[in-house]
């Protein structure tokens, strides 16, 4: 088969660390250099008296090798100096395909917004260079972004947060890479982070450990990865990693969409728009055929259902979105429309999930990123070979699936998402009890039988993240239309309940919704959170 065009990558959005070595035959690289990439990142914000975590990556220096002889981290705050460490007390030198380190940085006299900015010095093919935060033309090389955070994130007792849609460095390829999964572990508790789903795409994890540009039947870098959770979940007591996919499939239409499985041990193939063939875009199951086929015990979400798919992604890869017909199929597990940033899209799948739940669809919903590493900004290639382009959303962590848990592990959690015992947030959190329940923690997810209940609803936030200013719980009749029970506004408050009773004649169930105000948060944003519902049934 006849490799895919050059052109072909100008139309794949991505968000990894970007790979800037490769290039297309007969076309030059104002990117490629004789060096490995050297990347620095930290986490967006840190829990109180949390160290900051700083992570070097170097990569591909098994092909370019690299003496570092020192690195120096600054911290500036209000625009003064407030830190200045070298990290390194002697060189090292660099030849592995990956090499990376997280140093620990004390900082608990410090809070707020924090600017760090990394200094490498490096000898490469005998010259001295010098770089701020990594070393790829067409960079900003703008210091990183921390907000170093006074009040912890707002929780309820046994309720765990994680990051559900993430990749990892299983995914390699001509254009991105991304960070280990023990790396990640490092930066997911400084966060105030319990656990993260890595969902590597299926068209990178059945690749050649060693060559991208091949795939190999026998799936090693699968069964490593499956190898790599199973050791850390063992290394790692009080945090966990869900192992899954994002499987490329066809929707009802014969277009590709993302499908995210979790807790999977069975991989599925799905090539159709890893834009590895050319013309080739066709991908192996549906997304009717993988439900059907799935272990029993994975999950599986939709995954960012309505990103905009431009015209030539549909001509050239098949790109497509999720249909109603898709999203109700009665083995989906749920939606993930919460993808990083509040959007039209983020909006439209909200719509879409309350449309199903009124069909009497049990549909649960997932926070995550789809963050590609990447945690305090996102490098890419831009113009393919000509530019990096740089953002600051779709940062891992930003948006965050709530768990309630009796203890922490992999079964625990996936059994949780399962029952749909959990919230979506970006800061505030909410939490729907029934007073009749024998539920010690929550009722979320659960169901309930009879005309009449009462129901305890508990609210926090945090001066990070502002006041509650929005307060909602919306009562679904099945087959009819969802009305307020609860419409507060302008509370000033970060922390309430409310206990109110209401009568139901047929089947139906409640849902919770909180809006920060946007004039108290530490960064002037409003903020969010959406809680799965309660059912309810006369039987």
């Amino acid at each position: 088969m006849i490799q895919f065009p050059s052109f072909i990558w100008q139309l794949v959005p991505i968000f990894l660390y970007a790979e800037t070595h490769y290039r297309f035959r007969y076309f030059l690289s104002f990117l490629r250099k004789s060096e490995p990439e050297i990347i620095a990142d930290a986490p967006h914000r840190i829990e109180p008296n949390s160290s900051l975590p700083i992570l070097i990556l170097i990569k591909d220096a098994h092909l370019f090798p690299v003496r570092l002889d020192s690195i120096t981290l600054t911290i500036r705050a209000s625009g003064s100096i407030v830190l200045r460490k070298k990290l390194l007390d002697s060189f090292i030198e660099i030849n592995q395909k990956l090499w990376w380190r997280v140093f620990d940085i004390p900082v608990k006299e410090l809070t707020g917004n924090v600017q760090c900015d990394i200094i490498f010095e490096l000898n490469a093919n005998n010259q001295k260079r010098f770089y701020h935060n990594d070393n790829h033309r067409t960079s900003s090389h703008r210091p990183l972004k921390v907000f170093i955070s006074s009040t912890p994130l707002p929780r309820f007792k046994q309720l765990y947060f994680g990051e559900c849609h993430s990749h990892s460095n299983y995914t390699d390829d001509q254009v991105e890479f991304g960070a280990p999964l023990e790396a990640s572990v490092q930066l997911c508790r400084s966060l105030g982070l319990s656990f993260f789903c890595v969902t590597d795409h299926s068209y990178d994890l059945d690749d050649d450990v060693d060559n991208y540009l091949l795939n190999d039947p026998y799936l090693p870098k699968w069964q490593q990865l499956q190898q790599e959770v199973d050791d850390l979940n063992s290394k790692f007591l009080d945090f966990s990693i869900i192992r899954g996919e994002e499987v490329t499939c066809r929707n009802s239409v014969g277009q590709n969409v993302h499908l995210l499985l979790l807790g999977n041990k069975l991989f599925f193939t799905g090539k159709g728009d890893g834009a590895e063939k050319w013309l080739k875009t066709r991908s192996e199951y549906s997304c009717e055929e993988i439900l059907k086929e799935k272990e029993s015990s994975s999950l599986a979400y939709a995954a960012h259902p309505y990103e905009p798919v431009s015209l030539l992604q549909r001509l050239l890869l098949n790109r497509g979105k999720w249909f109603a017909r898709d999203i109700t199929n009665p083995i989906l597990s749920g939606i993930q429309f919460a993808n990083g940033q509040l959007s039209i899209y983020f909006k439209e799948g909200y719509r879409q999930w309350v449309k199903a739940l009124l069909q009497g669809k049990r549909l649960f919903i997932l926070a995550g990123n789809d963050a590609h590493g990447n945690f305090s900004r996102f490098r890419q290639v831009g113009i393919p070979f000509l530019k990096i382009h740089e953002m600051e959303c779709q940062i891992f962590g930003k948006m965050r699936t709530g768990i309630f848990l009796n203890s922490l592990s992999e079964g625990n959690i996936l059994d949780s998402i399962r029952s749909g015992m959990s919230i979506i947030t970006d800061g505030p959190v909410a939490n729907l009890h029934v007073l009749s329940s024998i539920q010690p923690r929550s009722s979320i997810g659960c169901s309930y039988a009879g005309p009449s209940h009462t129901v305890l609803l508990e609210v926090l936030s945090s001066i990070e993240y502002g006041s509650i200013e929005l307060l909602k719980v919306f009562k679904g009749i099945i087959g009819q239309k969802e009305t307020e029970l609860i419409s507060e506004k302008n509370l000033k408050s970060f922390d309430l309940d409310r206990k109110f009773s209401f009568e139901t004649k047929c089947e139906s169930y409640i849902r919770s919704e909180v809006w920060t105000s946007s004039k108290d948060s530490s960064d002037g944003q409003s903020h969010f959170c959406m809680t799965n519902p309660i059912w309810f049934t006369q039987v």
